[in-house]
C-alpha cells in the first residue's frame, strides 16, 4: 500500500507566511484569496490522491501498447485524464476566455506540479507540457491560431508536445535537418524525423498539437536558422487551404502526415510514450518571427526545466513518506546505548543515527527544495507584473534559478530515492513497496530538457554573466539584507553566520569562475557542476534561514520547532559540503583535461 500526504501544511506556511503570497497576487491582478486558494490546493491533492495514485503502479507494471504506428494508454489512464478535465484540474492557471480559472501561475508551476509528479509522473507530463504549448502560442502565435488551438489546449481536450532532438542532434540543434516549405496560402509543409518525443502519440486526447523546430529555404546557418512551426496530428474536418479562421473544431479521421515509428523501451515511467515521430509533408503554421524558434524554444523548454525540477521534488517527497512509514513499523536491532523498547524483541530502527541521518537528509532537502520552489513561483507571477523594475528584478532571479530548480532538485531527488530504498534495505528495492519505481521514474529528470552537466554549464558559462552581471546582482541584494537584518540577533547566529560565509564564497567562486574561465574555458567547464551544486545549497541555506526565522515566532507548537530543528540538521550536515566543492572547483581543470585519453 503506497502512502502519501500532500505536503499542504508547508505550502501554507511557505506562501502564507515565509513569502506572504497574498498581498503580491492581489496587486498583480489576481482576484485569489488565502482560504481559495488553500481549498484549491486541498481539492487538488484529494483528486489526485483517490484518483491518480492508485493507478500509478498499474502504468508502470502494465505500460503502454504499440501496435501499428499507433500508442494505445491503459484504460484507467483514460479514465482518470478525463476526470481530470471535467474536474477542470489541467486548466487552473490558463485564461477565463479560454476556459481556464486563471488562478496564479505558482499553483500550477508549484503545488499542482509536486502532487502531480508524487501520484503519477507519468501521467503528470501530459498537462505539464500542453500548457507549456499552450504559453508559447498565446504569447506569439497569431491570433487566428490562437482562436483555433487555445481553448482546447488550455482545458486538455487536445494535447502539446515539443519537437526538438533529432536522430544526430541532440544538444546541437543547430545541425537539425527538418525542413518547412511555405505554401501559398500562408501554411508551411514540414518534414522531418524527431526522436525522444514525450506523449508524441497516444490514445489520451482528441488531437495532439505538435512544436515543431525546422528550417525553411535559405535559412542562416545553425540555430539562427531555426524557426517554430505548430503541426497538429489532426487537421480541421472542413480544412482545404488558406488559414484556421471560423473553421469547427470537428477533426479529419486521416492523419496530417504525422506518424509515430516506434515507442522507446525504458527505464521508468512506463506509461509515458516516448516515441520517434515522422513528419511526411504535414500542415503546419509558423509560430514567432522567421528564426526564432530556439529563442521560443527555451521559453517554452525553460518552463519544462522548471517543471522537471519539481518533479523531482514531488518523487523524493514520496520516496521519503513511504520509507519514512516502513521504517516507523521496522525493528531491527537494538539503540547503541541500551535498549528503547525492552518487551519488545527489538527496538524500532529510528533508534539508529545512520537511519535516522537518511531520513533526515531526505526530508531536510526537500522541503528547502520547497521552499526555494515557492519563492521561483511567486517570481514566475511578478514576471507578469506592470512595473518594469518588479519585472526586470523577477525576470533576472528566474533566469539564474531555472537551471539550479532543474539540476539541484533532480540531483538532490535521484540521491533521495536512493537513500530511501536504502532506509527499507531488502524491502526498498521490492516492487511491492513502490519506492523502487520513485527511483526508476525519477532518474530521467536529470537528463529531461538538457541533462545537468548542461544547465550547470548554462548557469555559470551564461546566467551569472547575463546582463552584464544582473542576474547575480538583483539575487545578492535580498541575500546581504537578509544577512544584515540578522546579524545582532543571538538567536539567528546559528544560521546567518554560515549563510554570510556561504554567500562571500559564492561571490568569490563566481569571480573565479568568470576570470579564469575567460582564459581557458575548460576550467569554467570542469568546476559548473560543482558551482551549480554549490549555488544551490547556498540557496537552500537562506530558504532555510528565512524559515527557521520565522518559525522562532511560533517556538512551542510542534510543527515550527520541527522547521528550527531541520534547519540546524541543514547547516551542520548538509550545507558542510559545500567547503568541498569550493576545492574541487578551485582545483580546476587540469587533472580532468590533462588525464591522456587512451588511459581511459
Amino acid at each position: 500500500m503506497v502512502e502519501y500526504e500532500a505536503p499542504l501544511r508547508d505550502y501554507d506556511f511557505l506562501f502564507n507566511e515565509v513569502f506572504d503570497v497574498t498581498p503580491t497576487i492581489k496587486r498583480l491582478g489576481y482576484d485569489f484569496d488565502e482560504d481559495f486558494l488553500s481549498m484549491l490546493a486541498e481539492g487538488w491533492a484529494d483528486h489526485a490522491k483517490e484518483v491518480w495514485l492508485p493507478i500509478n503502479q498499474l502504468g508502470d507494471r502494465v505500460g503502454l501498447k504499440f501496435e501499428n504506428g499507433e500508442i494505445t494508454m491503459p484504460q484507467e489512464f483514460k479514465d482518470a485524464y478525463k476526470q481530470g478535465i471535467e474536474g477542470g484540474w489541467f486548466s487552473t492557471s490558463t485564461k477565463p476566455e479560454h476556459g481556464g480559472m486563471g488562478a496564479p501561475i505558482f499553483f500550477q508551476s508549484v503545488i499542482w506540479g509536486e502532487i502531480a509528479t508524487a501520484t503519477n509522473m507519468a501521467m503528470s507530463v501530459l498537462p505539464a507540457l500542453t500548457l507549456g504549448v499552450y504559453d508559447v502560442l498565446n504569447e506569439h502565435g497569431d491570433q487566428v491560431l490562437v482562436d483555433y488551438f487555445s481553448s482546447n489546449l488550455a482545458q486538455g481536450h487536445w494535447a502539446g508536445t515539443m519537437c526538438l532532438t533529432e536522430p544526430h542532434a541532440g544538444t546541437d540543434l543547430g545541425i537539425i535537418s527538418s525542413k518547412a516549405i511555405p505554401q501559398d496560402d500562408g501554411s508551411y509543409r514540414v518534414t522531418g524525423t524527431k526522436i525522444f518525443i514525450t506523449y508524441g502519440e497516444h490514445d489520451m486526447t482528441e488531437n495532439i498539437v505538435h512544436l515543431v523546430l525546422a528550417k525553411t529555404p535559405g535559412s542562416p546557418e545553425g540555430t539562427k536558422g531555426i524557426t517554430m512551426f505548430l503541426v497538429p496530428k489532426y487537421l480541421p474536418k472542413d480544412w482545404k487551404s488558406g488559414d484556421l479562421d471560423g473553421l469547427s473544431h470537428d477533426l479529419m479521421q486521416e492523419h496530417n502526415g504525422v506518424t509515430c515509428a516506434g515507442s522507446e523501451e525504458k527505464m521508468g515511467i512506463h506509461a509515458s510514450p516516448t516515441c520517434v515521430m515522422n513528419f511526411d509533408n504535414s500542415v503546419g503554421w509558423r509560430v514567432g518571427d522567421l528564426h526564432t524558434g530556439m529563442k521560443l524554444m527555451f521559453q517554452m523548454m525553460n518552463q519544462e526545466r522548471l517543471a522537471t525540477g519539481i518533479m523531482g521534488l514531488g518523487l523524493a517527497e514520496i520516496a521519503y513518506q513511504n520509507s519514512l512509514a516502513w521504517a516507523k513499523d521496522r525493528r531491527q536491532g537494538r539503540d547503541l546505548r541500551g535498549p528503547k523498547d525492552p518487551k519488545e524483541p527489538a527496538d524500532n530502527i529510528l533508534v539508529h543515527p545512520d537511519v535516522r541521518r537518511m531520513l533526515l537528509e531526505a526530508k531536510v532537502n526537500n522541503e528547502g527544495c520547497r521552499a526555494l520552489a515557492a519563492w521561483t513561483g511567486i517570481l514566475l507571477d511578478q514576471m507578469h507584473s506592470d512595473d518594469p523594475d518588479e519585472v526586470e528584478y523577477a525576470s533576472s532571479l528566474v533566469a539564474l534559478f531555472t537551471p539550479i530548480v532543474k539540476a539541484h532538485f533532480t540531483d538532490v531527488a535521484c540521491e533521495t530515492a536512493s537513500t530511501c530504498m536504502q532506509v527499507m534495505g531488502g524491502a526498498g528495492y521490492c516492487t511491492e513497496y513502490a519506492v523502487e519505481q520513485f527511483y526508476r521514474d525519477v532518474r530521467i529528470s536529470k537528463i529531461w530538457e538538457g541533462t545537468n552537466g548542461v544547465q550547470a554549464l548554462d548557469l555559470a558559462g551564461r546566467k551569472i554573466t547575463q546582463n552584464m552581471g544582473k542576474n547575480l546582482r538583483h539575487l545578492m541584494w535580498p541575500l546581504t539584507e537578509f544577512i544584515e537584518e540578522n546579524r545582532d540577533i543571538p538567536e539567528m547566529l546559528e544560521f546567518n553566520k554560515p549563510l554570510h560565509q556561504g554567500v562571500r564564497g559564492l561571490q568569490q567562486l563566481t569571480l573565479l569562475m568568470i576570470a579564469e574561465g575567460q582564459a581557458n574555458p575548460h576550467f569554467l567547464a570542469a568546476g559548473a557542476t560543482d558551482y551549480c551544486r554549490y549555488f544551490g545549497n547556498v540557496l537552500l541555506a537562506y530558504m532555510w534561514a528565512k524559515m527557521a526565522k520565522k518559525a522562532m515566532e511560533k517556538k512551542g507548537d510542534p510543527f515550527y520547532d520541527a522547521k528550527i530543528a531541520s534547519a540546524r540538521f541543514f547547516f551542520k550536515r548538509i550545507y558542510p559540503e559545500t567547503v568541498s566543492l569550493a576545492a574541487k572547483i578551485q582545483s580546476g581543470h587540469k587533472s580532468v583535461m590533462e588525464y591522456p585519453t587512451e588511459m581511459f
